[in-house]
């Protein structure tokens, strides 16, 4: 995220149930037996307006 946001990236920032993020990343809790027990994730707008997002695993 460091280079996104250096090339001018502004990532979205969200606090509804179930989903806060913090710095623009949101921990979400779930259960993701082959690949980790969550997830990080980040939305931000691309040129055209259009919501893109990222994700990776949390590992135990």
């Amino acid at each position: 995220m460091r280079e996104l946001r250096a090339r001018g990236v502004k990532f979205e920032e969200y606090d509804l149930p179930g989903l806060k993020t913090v710095n623009g990343i949101a921990d979400i809790a779930g259960n993701y037996a082959s690949k980790g027990v969550g997830e990080r994730g980040a939305w931000f707008r691309d040129s055209e307006g259009n919501l893109l997002g990222i994700g990776q695993p949390v590992r135990a």
